[in-house]
Formats: C-alpha cells, sequence, structure tokens
C-alpha cells in the first residue's frame, strides 16, 4: 500500500513539475511576449504585464523601434541682447551632432496603468546650462553684443514630445530638460495655447537674479554644502554644482567682479599664470584655464583655501600676497566665479510625484560634457486625469511631434509626422 502510494506521489510530482515548465514556456517570466525587434514605420506600443520601468529592462532590448528621419524645424532664429553663444542648432541638422546623423529611434511599450516611451539619439555633446550667468564671457560669432560684464550664455539639451489633442488646436507637450527636469527624474506636463506656443508654469524653476535683464548678474551662488536631494519615490541623488543650484543650498553671491578683474589681472597678477581674465593663455610657466565650469565645483571658501594652499604657486607674496584686505579677496573669487559662469537658475525640489517619470543615462552628480548617447525613459499614466493631457487608449492612433534641441531653446530638429500605435494585448 505504501509502495503503491510512493509510485502515485512521484508520479504527480514529475507532472506537476513538468506543467510548470510548460507554464513558464507559455508565459515567459520577463513580463512580455518573446520579439525580434525590427524596424517599423509607425510608433509601436507592445503590451507587457510587468512594468518595464528602467533603461536596462528587458524588454527594451527587445522592442520594436522607429527611426526618426529629422529635419530643421526651427532654424536661423537669434536671441535678444545679452544672450550670446546659445544657438547651438541655429543652422539646424548642420550644427546638431556637429552634423553627423543623431540616429534617433523610439520604442513605446504599455501595461494597464502606463504608457512608456523610449529615445536614443546621438550627440556630441551633454549641455546641462540653462541662461548662465557669464561675466567677460567670450564673444557670439553670429552677434554684435558687447561681451563685457554681465550676460546670459551657454544653454541646454532639450528632448519634446507634443501629442495632437482631437477636436482642439492645441497639444499636450512633454518636455525633458537636462538642465531643469533631470535632476528630478521628471518631465514637465505643459500644452500649447492656440497660437502654438508652448505655455506651462515650471513650478520648480527660479532666475537666479534680483532684476529682469540680460545684464542685471546673478543674486545667488553654491554655497558648498553637498547638494544631495532624497526624490519622492526614495531615489537619493547629486546635483552637480557647476550646472545645477538648489535652493536649499545656494547663498548670496557677494563681491564685486568689475573690481575683481583688477584685482586678477593687475593686482595679483593672476594673469601671469592663468591668462587675461583666466582665458589660460598665460606667459608664466605653470597655470590653467580659469574660465571653465569644473572652476564652479569649489565652493568660495575652497577656493581660497587653494589659493593659498603651499602646492599653488600663486600663494607666494608675489602673487595672492599682493591682495592685502578681504575686501579685494572676495571681489576676486567674485570675478572667478563669473568668468566660469554661474547657474542661471535655481530649482526646488518638488513636492509630489511627477505626472512625467523620466529616466536617462547622464548623471547629475557631476556632469561630462562629452557624451556619445543619450537614453531616455518616459513613463506617464494613460489616463492622468488632467484636462489637456492626451488619454490613450489602445484602440487609437496618435499623431505627434518631436523636438530636439542642443544647446539651444529657440533653434530645433525634429519631425512632425509620428504616429504612435498600441499593439493589442493578445499579440
Amino acid at each position: 500500500m505504501t509502495n503503491g502510494f510512493s509510485k502515485w506521489a512521484n508520479a504527480l510530482f514529475v507532472l506537476v513539475i513538468f506543467c510548470s515548465c510548460e507554464s513558464e514556456k507559455r508565459i515567459p517570466p520577463r513580463g512580455y511576449l518573446p520579439n525580434t525587434p525590427k524596424a517599423t514605420e509607425q510608433l509601436e506600443a507592445a503590451y507587457f504585464w510587468i512594468p518595464q520601468d528602467q533603461l536596462n529592462s528587458a524588454y527594451w532590448k527587445d522592442a520594436n523601434y522607429v527611426e526618426i528621419e529629422l529635419g530643421n524645424l526651427a532654424s536661423g532664429n537669434l536671441y535678444e541682447e545679452g544672450y550670446l553663444n546659445m544657438t547651438g542648432t541655429y543652422s539646424g541638422l548642420s550644427d546638431f551632432n556637429r552634423g553627423n546623423d543623431s540616429k534617433l529611434t523610439l520604442k513605446a511599450g504599455y501595461d494597464d496603468e502606463y504608457i512608456y516611451i523610449l529615445a536614443e539619439w546621438k550627440d556630441t555633446t551633454a549641455n546641462a546650462s540653462y541662461m548662465s550667468w557669464l561675466f567677460d564671457g567670450p564673444e557670439d560669432p553670429r552677434k554684435t553684443d558687447t561681451t563685457n560684464e554681465w550676460t546670459l550664455q551657454r544653454n541646454q539639451d532639450k528632448l519634446t514630445l507634443l501629442f495632437d489633442l482631437e477636436g482642439s488646436n492645441t497639444k499636450d507637450v512633454w518636455v525633458w530638460s537636462l538642465a531643469l527636469s533631470a535632476p528630478f527624474d521628471m518631465a514637465f506636463n505643459l500644452a500649447t495655447n492656440e497660437q502654438g506656443n508652448i505655455t506651462g508654469d515650471l513650478a520648480n524653476v527660479q532666475r537666479n537674479s534680483e532684476e529682469a535683464g540680460s545684464r542685471a548678474g546673478p543674486a545667488f551662488e553654491w554655497s558648498g554644502e553637498r547638494q544631495e536631494i532624497t526624490l519622492i519615490d526614495g531615489t537619493r541623488k547629486l546635483l552637480d554644482p557647476a550646472y545645477y543650484l538648489l535652493d536649499g543650498m545656494k547663498t548670496d553671491f557677494i563681491g564685486d567682479p568689475f573690481k575683481g578683474r583688477t584685482v586678477f589681472n593687475e593686482t595679483g597678477d593672476c594673469k601671469f599664470c592663468h591668462g587675461i581674465n583666466g582665458n589660460g593663455d598665460y606667459t608664466g610657466s605653470d597655470g590653467g584655464r580659469l574660465d571653465k565650469v569644473s572652476t564652479l565645483r569649489y565652493s568660495r571658501e575652497s577656493l581660497i583655501t587653494f589659493i593659498e594652499s603651499v602646492g599653488h604657486e600663486g600663494s607666494s607674496d608675489q602673487y595672492w600676497g599682493k591682495i592685502k584686505t578681504e575686501e579685494e579677496r572676495q571681489n576676486l573669487i567674485a570675478f572667478m566665479r563669473g568668468i566660469a559662469g554661474l547657474p542661471g537658475n535655481y530649482i526646488l525640489q518638488p513636492e509630489s510625484e511627477p505626472d512625467i517619470k523620466a529616466l536617462n543615462n547622464i548623471g547629475t552628480g557631476s556632469i561630462d560634457s562629452r557624451n556619445s548617447e543619450y537614453r531616455l525613459l518616459l513613463k506617464r499614466k494613460l489616463n492622468t486625469g488632467i484636462n489637456g493631457d492626451v488619454t490613450f487608449s489602445p484602440e487609437n492612433t496618435y499623431s505627434f511631434t518631436i523636438r530636439l534641441s542642443d544647446n539651444d531653446d529657440i533653434n530645433y530638429i525634429g519631425n512632425s509626422g509620428t504616429q504612435l500605435i498600441f499593439k493589442s494585448k493578445d499579440l
């Protein structure tokens, strides 16, 4: 009796294992149906029942993709007086990625609650400055504005999706900005008005100036505290002070850069090693450029500490020793901060979960401007319940425009005829 029961139990065990194996074959453990990726004419969103919400999620290696044929959507635009070297895509495609094909591709997917869009493109540099304040900054070859004193220079990289809204002249706009939204793993949820202009409140972005205009200069600088934030989902991130200024980590900008210029070039003779205005064109035997963003990774106090250190040739009586007063020293640092370029905005940490989640492969803790490829994953609810947001339904097709900006905010390349379709859950 016992022996017969044992045989029956063993047979049942084998049957269960067999069925389990067969079940795993029928239901892929990755959470989506297997697929050999291929190029498609439309952006196809396939269904998955386990969220694929990370850049390294397995689905994105297997998903179909659409290759976006880019054209010049806006070019030849210049900013007003005092905004310099900010039109990185002025001539359109011939400027973007040094004229090389950006190879922009899109992939998409959805689950029962969210739509996901992955954008990948090549770019020569990662630009994370948005209208930085520069003192005695470089000339703009396309403009005749004087570069003396304060100007707004440098700009950002940005990707924008504009979805058509049925029965309306307005569009649902998703804007991802390396300078403004990337630190918070989000994209801005905006819209267009009847005239086609993008509108909306960037609630977490504040201008770093107490006055209006392109010559006013900065009100704040980095305090020197570690810029670490904790997002709503618990993710902890560092923000590079060379590009980002967090509201809680800012302090008043002090010193007079006009007087500091004299201290740098004459009183302390810093130009002997570092060049006139810190441009690196020096006559001394040692030194280097100071008019670069890496200078901003030093706080005001740490700059002074380094200048005074024994290992710095400029600490001698021949240079730093000639700068006698605390006022002169602070003016000198104000000038050095200005030629490096202070962030033109400061940002506030959002208090709630963003409407559009956005993950990218460019770390915000220390931006390396040299970059060969962007990867950006956008995630948004199929139905946000927000007036003006497109509601996605698998039964419909959606038209949208895509824009790419490279160190620019008014000139961009893109495609205005892209379509998104949803594949059936049963496929």
